[in-house]
C-alpha cells in the first residue's frame, strides 16, 4: 500500500493540465518571449488560476491592481489559461495567467520573473 501511495503522489502533476488540443496559436507566445517550451493550460476557473499563481511563487494575486483589472474586462466565454515559456535549457521563462477571448489573448498577468 505504502509503496501505491509514493507511486500516485511522485505521478501527480503539478499545475494545471496542459491543452494539447488548443486553438490558441502557441507560436506567438514562442516568438514574443523568445522561449520553444511555450504551453498552454485547458481554460482554468477564477479559483484555479489563483491556485496557479500561488503554486509558482505568486501568493493571493487576487489583489493585485493588474489581476483586478483583468478580471474586470472578463465576459461571458472568455477564458483564463496559465501560459508557461521557458528555455531548454538554462535560467529564464515566463509564467503567466492569460485572458483569452476568441483564442486570442487580451490581458496577462506575470506571476513570477525567472532569471
Amino acid at each position: 500500500m505504502l509503496a501505491w501511495i509514493l507511486s500516485a503522489c511522485a505521478h501527480n502533476t503539478l499545475g494545471p493540465k496542459i491543452d494539447t488540443s488548443s486553438r490558441i496559436n502557441k507560436q506567438e507566445f514562442v516568438s514574443r518571449f523568445g522561449f520553444p517550451g511555450c504551453t498552454i493550460s485547458v481554460p482554468l476557473t477564477l479559483h484555479e488560476a489563483v491556485k496557479s499563481a500561488e503554486s509558482v511563487g505568486a501568493p493571493q494575486i487576487d489583489q493585485r491592481t493588474d489581476w483586478i483589472e483583468m478580471i474586470d474586462v472578463m465576459n461571458p466565454g472568455d477564458e483564463l489559461r496559465n501560459v508557461r515559456c521557458i528555455p531548454r535549457r538554462g535560467p529564464g521563462g515566463v509564467d503567466l495567467i492569460g485572458l483569452f477571448r476568441n483564442s486570442k489573448l487580451i490581458a496577462e498577468v506575470h506571476t513570477v520573473f525567472m532569471d
